[in-house]
């Protein structure tokens, strides 16, 4: 595996804990296609889809801002980022629901 792919394994493990600790049960999109990683859901039954990227900078320091495709956008999936400290934040600025 390498290193990007390493990085991007570690902090897909760090969204579905930080997700797991705040009361939401999470499921894995098991054959690693199509426009999310994780099905979120809460004990209303409430759910939220959500691709998970690893923060990316670009040489100069600056943040390269994600956004939803069109298609994310379309189906309501949002976009969990992790940067390098192990920091999760929205793309989007919102808390979770």
């Amino acid at each position: 595996m390498n290193r990007k792919h390493q990085k991007g394994f570690i902090n897909h493990l760090r969204a579905v804990q930080w997700l797991t600790k705040r009361g939401y049960y999470v499921f894995n999109n098991i054959s690693t296609l199509g426009p999310c990683d994780l099905i979120c859901m809460d004990n209303n039954g409430s759910v939220i889809f959500i691709d998970v990227k690893t923060e990316s900078k670009r040489k100069d320091g600056s943040i390269i801002n994600r956004i939803p495709s069109d298609e994310q956008k379309i189906k309501d999936i949002r976009i969990l980022i992790v940067n390098s400290h192990g920091k999760l934040y929205f793309s989007d600025g919102k808390a979770i629901v």
